[in-house]
């Protein structure tokens, strides 16, 4: 067989240089990864991880899917279906995976302070590069009562204490010698806040009662009813048509009611207005929008205005070449997007 002359000969690859990219003597990068949610989750899963030495950090040792997360609280899905363990995901060292939450930054030194959920302990970490995904918190614009008496959205054990509440209060509505006024207090459900979370959260829980609740407990179907308290309109960050489809949808249900209002005090089984009704309620799920963490406010990064981590289109943090920020505590200056988890693979 012929052999061309134009074709030329690789050179082979050295013993020397072999030894260079071994793992004994190659020298990765120590990235550490701050957070387990969809923006921190698709890094670990994606770098490539024979460049980097990878260390997550977070007090979420698995990573949760959010959009269906309503749908536990009412029994149409398990925990354990919305989950995905973060150490299945294999670490090259059982001791990359911290349970823990960052407490504070020394970006000169690259430098990032830890306690340890558990015990309690402190540690320092240092770091090549550093991704903050903190995510957000729930924000309660200082409402009085808020932070005791209502129940928030955003864990898989905020989902279970839904559930359990849900539960408990049919169970208690059915005890002797209860009155009636007590009973459609436990049974009237509140959501405060209509963005997605809120709205999905009141579909989920009236498919519970038309579907369950009138199998389950019959003669309590009469008392249930869920009300939703928006103080402007539905589904802002949606398109009119969608927003309008959704509040007739909502007043075609029975039982269902659109409220709109807004929220000055939670108490114990109550809820006030400011237009100054009261409501009595056995549960009341705020879902009214998102803060910055502790982390996020206070360490010396560049920041807009809502305390999120301003960053540049790959998402590296201004004036660092060493850091970046992702998913809702960051923002690009130029080109602001909303906090949805459907952005996170862009």
């Amino acid at each position: 067989m012929a052999i061309s002359r134009n074709l030329v000969r690789l050179p082979t690859t050295t013993a020397k240089q072999l030894r260079y990219f071994s793992q004994e003597s190659y020298q990765r990068k120590k990235l550490v990864i701050l957070g387990t949610g969809w923006a921190g989750y698709s890094v670990f899963k994606n770098i490539n991880k024979r460049l980097y030495d990878v260390i997550v950090v977070s007090p979420r040792n698995h990573f949760l899917f959010t959009p269906l997360l309503n749908s536990t609280t009412v029994g149409t899905l398990e925990f354990r279906s919305i989950i995905e363990p973060i150490r299945n995901s294999r670490f090259r060292d059982d001791h990359h995976f911290q349970l823990s939450t960052a407490t504070g930054l020394n970006s000169e030194k690259n430098e990032l302070y830890c306690k340890a959920d558990i015990s309690g302990k402190e540690f320092t970490l240092n770091y090549d590069k550093l991704v903050i995904a903190v995510g957000c918190t729930s924000n309660s614009f200082g409402i009085p009562g808020v932070a005791e008496h209502t129940f928030f959205m955003k864990e898989i054990a905020d989902a279970r204490k839904v559930r359990n509440r849900i539960i408990s209060n049919f169970e208690s509505s059915l005890h002797p010698n209860i009155t009636e006024e007590e009973q459609k207090r436990l049974l009237h459900f509140v959501i405060v806040g209509g963005g997605p979370t809120g709205v999905e959260f009141g579909a989920e829980l009236y498919d519970f009662i038309t579907r369950d609740v009138a199998r389950l407990y019959p003669s309590e179907e009469q008392f249930v009813k869920v009300t939703l308290i928006e103080g402007q309109s539905i589904l802002p960050s949606f398109d009119q048509k969608l927003r309008d489809f959704t509040e007739r949808k909502i007043k075609q249900r029975k039982n269902f009611h659109l409220l709109k209002d807004f929220v000055v005090e939670v108490g114990d089984g109550f809820v006030k207005l400011k237009s100054g009704d009261v409501i009595n309620t056995g549960l009341v799920v705020w879902s009214t929008g998102l803060a910055p963490r502790p982390f996020t406010e206070i360490i010396d990064l560049p920041k807009n205005k809502a305390s999120q981590i301003l960053v540049d289109p790959f998402m590296k943090v201004q004036g660092r070449q060493d850091i970046y920020a992702l998913g809702d505590c960051s923002c690009i200056e130029e080109n602001p997007l909303p906090c949805t988890a459907e952005l996170c693979p862009v």
